[in-house]
């Protein structure tokens, strides 16, 4: 149960209010220049140049969606997201493509309509202010009123039994105890108006978002190919090579044991050494694969046993929600980047030390999501290295980039010539 303190009510009742009353004149600008813009390209329509005349309301009309949108985060409220369809083609078939785009026109008719919403609860909210702080101030300022003989006050025509000053703090008490619901009803007449104009998606708009997933997961898939085929090359090349001659050796030892114990003993000397060589490969081969202890125990224990092995000391940071884990996808995933990106930062960054560090992005992010939900994992390792670490196509983070583009996510590096190096993901929660 969340507890509502005088503090956290007036903190909302200043929101409400500046919300409300900013909005009229940012209606006023959308309605001018949306009602001109409409009016301007229907009268050019018999030309071709009422389509870009039509298509450039269109995108102001966007550009105040997205006004819209930051002034309710600032308020706080979250919308779900909006999707248009995609620009394509040039010129005029662009053009006509976004007059095509209801959703844009959806952002015309908020950009509209908002003004007449406006100008209500912006007098609504208005009247209450100043009855609130008119009644309660009334004693105050009544006696510079003039006062004329022939004047009759409301307390005198009803024949009330109390004076102004007295009747006017009765209606500035009244007003000041509706004033909070008040002041959010008008904000949330305009909330209710934002979420059904400005969030949903077009049926371009979807099919485009369809296409991108489909195109993420065969980037994922082709990322993971490689790795496997890369893994089994090194596999092959490496390990498999060693335990082949391992056994030839131990082969070899056996057949002298009994003619030339000392010629036996120095041959499995050297299968051993051969065994911990193959051993340690095997180990560096395996830092990309998720490990059973990511599975039964987490991502902050998993990464504290690779920081543990990490040639370059290294720090950890692992913050996230008590009891709450992130699909096991993002859980893998965000051990890959950590254990790709200390194995280059052993091999190329003639580091000193390194961090790393996982955190959670917390807010609404769609429909029906609830405030404070986890939202995205965001993973970051840095090093003190030399730098010049590069995401373009033939260097070693190119792969990671694509696994994390894959779920959905982001990676970015910046690693000037000379460090440091920040290599940091942003992955899905779910």
């Amino acid at each position: 149960m969340t507890l509502t303190t005088p503090s956290s009510t007036l903190s909302r009742l200043g929101r409400d209010t500046a919300y409300v009353l900013g909005g009229l004149p940012i209606t006023l600008v959308s309605f001018t220049v949306l009602v001109t813009g409409l009016s301007l390209a229907a009268a050019l329509l018999i030309t071709v140049v009422g389509v870009p005349v039509a298509a450039g309301t269109l995108a102001a009309a966007v550009g105040f969606g997205r006004l819209e949108r930051h002034r309710l985060a600032a308020r706080g409220t979250t919308l779900a997201p909006v999707r248009y369809a995609p620009r394509r083609g040039s010129g005029l078939r662009r053009m006509l493509g976004l007059l095509a785009d209801p959703r844009r026109w959806a952002a015309v008719l908020h950009g509209i309509g908002g003004l007449t919403l406006s100008v209500v609860t912006f007098s609504v909210v208005l009247t209450w202010w100043a009855g609130t702080l008119g009644g309660l101030t009334f004693w105050f300022w009544e006696r510079w009123l003039p006062n004329p003989e022939t004047n009759t006050t409301l307390v005198e025509l009803l024949g009330l039994p109390i004076s102004e000053a007295q009747f006017n703090l009765i209606l500035g008490i009244l007003f000041a105890l509706s004033l909070v619901p008040v002041t959010r009803a008008c904000a949330q007449v305009h909330v209710g108006w934002a979420r059904l104009l400005l969030t949903g998606s077009s049926r371009a708009a979807l099919a485009a978002q369809v296409d991108e997933l489909t195109s993420r997961r065969a980037v994922a898939a082709a990322a993971e190919s490689h790795s496997l085929r890369r893994l089994e090359r090194d596999i092959h090349d490496g390990p498999q090579q060693r335990l082949v001659r391992l056994g030839m050796d131990l082969s070899a030892a056996e057949r002298r044991l009994a003619d030339d114990p000392d010629e036996a003993r120095a041959m499995i000397a050297e299968a051993r050494t051969q065994a911990a060589e193959a051993l340690a490969e095997l180990r560096g081969l395996s830092r990309g694969i998720a490990p059973p202890i990511l599975t039964d125990r987490g991502l902050a224990a998993a990464l504290t046993a690779v920081v543990a092995r990490s040639a370059v000391p290294t720090s950890v940071r692992v913050d996230l929600p008590e009891g709450r884990r992130p699909a096991a996808a993002t859980e893998s995933a965000a051990y890959y980047v950590v254990t790709e990106a200390l194995t280059n930062v052993a091999k190329h960054a003639s580091a000193s030390t390194a961090a790393v560090t996982v955190s959670v992005v917390d807010g609404p992010e769609g429909p029906g999501a609830v405030q404070g939900e986890p939202r995205s994992l965001q993973v970051t390792v840095e090093d003190d290295g030399a730098g010049g670490a590069m995401l373009s196509k033939g260097h070693g983070l190119a792969g990671l980039a694509d696994r994390v583009d894959g779920l959905g996510g982001k990676l970015s590096v910046h690693s000037p010539d000379g460090g440091p190096t920040r290599i940091a993901a942003t992955l899905p929660w779910t």
